[in-house]
């Protein structure tokens, strides 16, 4: 069973969990690969945006303007209620996967924790070559996700999968979400092997395409900094870096 991401309560839910790793380092090594902060990044897009979170904390610290696109409308009536503002453009996903933007005309792209959730290797496909579309030449894409290597892994987040279990590419997993004082969320996500997404960018006619695994860093001080001693040393993210 997967999860629907069309319901609003699932978008509700996945609202309240509360993202430490992604503020402590995921998001800043993603914007760092995705050129955010290089001269003349205006506009960037967010293929998958959710409920509109990655979107305002780009904001927090770049000078641009975000097109914010998914394809559940759930998920966009939370990011408008929630984040409202005038930089930030709101776009449903068409079931084709395309969006509704000129080719050549964005300055980056970024993907949060999309690719994880598609059972379809075809449908990942269509999502990186629609990407490559829009981008002008030079641009980067850059795609977080879970680490497909951090399989039971006992990360501040939870845990992706069983431990000591081998997972085939597209194979349905379950990631369990912790929520402080609240039950973990459970959801059903799909294991694509690294290859496989780095695979897809080249196919789509990306060129530099590799990847990072960032950690948290050894003298991090900041916020719940004693809840992420794994954190330190296992990578629980990857980043896929593709340049057109």
């Amino acid at each position: 069973m997967s999860t629907d991401w069309n319901l609003l309560e699932v978008a509700e839910s996945y609202e309240d969990y509360e993202p430490v790793r992604e503020r402590a380092f995921a998001w800043a090594a993603l914007f760092e690969q995705a050129g955010l902060a290089e001269p003349g990044c205006r506009t960037v897009l967010d293929y998958g945006a959710g409920t509109g979170r990655v979107a305002a904390e780009i904001l927090r610290g770049h000078d641009v303007s975000v097109i914010a696109a998914d394809r559940s409308p759930s998920m966009l009536k939370v990011a408008r209620s929630k984040r409202q503002d005038p930089r930030i453009s709101y776009q449903v996903i068409g079931d084709d996967q395309r969006l509704e933007l000129p080719d050549d005309g964005i300055d980056a792209a970024i993907s949060s924790f999309v690719f994880v959730c598609i059972p379809d290797a075809e449908i990942i496909q269509n999502i990186v070559s629609e990407v490559y579309r829009v981008l002008r030449p030079g641009a980067t894409y850059a795609v977080l996700d879970v680490n497909p290597d951090s399989i039971g892994v006992p990360f501040e987040i939870g845990r992706y999968g069983e431990a000591g279990r081998a997972y085939a590419a597209g194979e349905a997993i379950e990631m369990r979400l912790a929520r402080p004082g609240a039950e973990p969320v459970s959801l059903v996500d799909y294991h694509w092997p690294k290859d496989a997404q780095l695979d897809r960018l080249r196919a789509a006619g990306f060129r530099e395409v590799g990847l990072v695994e960032p950690t948290l860093p050894a003298d991090y001080g900041g916020p719940d900094q004693d809840r992420m001693p794994v954190e330190r040393t296992s990578p629980p993210y990857v980043i896929y870096v593709a340049r057109k």
